[in-house]
């Protein structure tokens, strides 16, 4: 049975668009005496924080706890409890990208020293467009570098045989543009978010 001779090749596309959503992670974290003492008072500045982002326009829906948890503090010699610490988080959809530094600094603000900002992400909520594109893109790509392999070698380029794909999404700092609110919110910037796909492709050659 004669080897079936084919051309392998890898094609990359990417396409780029601004954001449209923050994802945005906050949490509180206070220390007591005992647990029910900074549970307490975790409690209230993780009510303040919530109030704060209600009273800002962000849906109830849009809010979702994301982390409890409560550890035991020593002192210097690690023998004795010396306190407790109960850090909240709270996880936070921004659908309004210009309001997203005034209610940063709000929710800051109704939390006091005991907010915390465990990370921020910068997304397109709905990327299926994009990465359908980047797709197409990425076949294309493939296909031409086959047929330049194929042509260098004096043949054509028949069937594909097999594909395989890997794909992500990044953010890229191009065509940024300042979120914040005139009123002193946290300056942030847009950006770009790119949907990217990797193809590799397997054609028989005919």
């Amino acid at each position: 049975m004669a080897q079936r001779e084919t051309v392998t090749v890898a094609g990359s596309g990417a396409v780029a668009a601004t954001p449209d959503v923050l994802r945005l992670d906050l949490g509180v974290e206070c220390r007591g005496a005992s647990v029910d003492a900074a549970l307490s008072e975790a409690n209230t500045a993780m009510s303040a924080v919530q109030r704060a982002l209600l009273s800002a326009g962000v849906p109830q829906v849009d809010l979702r706890t994301s982390e409890l948890g409560i550890r035991t503090e020593y002192d210097h010699q690690g023998r004795r409890v010396a306190g407790f610490v109960v850090s909240q988080g709270l996880h936070v959809v921004v659908r309004d990208l210009s309001a997203a530094g005034g209610l940063l600094s709000a929710a800051a603000g109704a939390g006091g020293d005991s907010t915390r900002v465990n990370g921020l992400r910068l997304d397109v909520e709905d990327d299926a467009a994009l990465l359908a594109e980047a797709r197409t893109q990425a076949m294309a790509d493939a296909l031409l570098r086959a047929e330049t392999y194929a042509s260098a070698a004096g043949r054509r380029v028949g069937r594909v045989v097999r594909i395989s794909e890997g794909s992500g999404a990044q953010p890229v700092p191009v065509r940024a543009r300042m979120m914040a609110a005139e009123s002193g919110g946290v300056p942030m910037q847009a950006g770009s978010h790119e949907v990217s796909v990797t193809v590799t492709v397997e054609w028989a050659l005919d």
